[in-house]
């Protein structure tokens, strides 16, 4: 049987990565689930994150930290996808 694990992300104030976080997995024929779990793989694999402390609860710095690391993932992914747009567009245009 498999451990489930649940993390519910809170994106107050941040729509724009809410869409972005539907748009780029569906363009790429993935469930959101398994887009976020394939990037943040791929992110710890790039920086070599330390395996994180077990705690009841993670201070604050951490949680900037992690922040971070998820708004350079989908900065990362978004330029393609926006530069395919723009792409279109321009032969839309012609």
């Amino acid at each position: 049987m498999t451990d489930r694990c649940q993390l519910n992300l809170r994106l107050d104030g941040r729509r724009d990565l809410l869409e972005t976080i539907k748009d780029v997995p569906a363009a790429e024929g993935l469930s959101v689930n398994a887009w976020v779990i394939r990037t943040l793989e791929i992110a710890a694999a790039n920086q070599a994150i330390p395996a994180p402390i077990i705690q009841s609860q993670a201070p604050a710095s951490n949680i900037s930290d992690i922040e971070a690391v998820l708004d350079d993932l989908i900065d990362t992914l978004r330029a393609p996808k926006l530069a395919g747009i723009e792409e279109r567009l321009g032969k839309l245009r012609a």
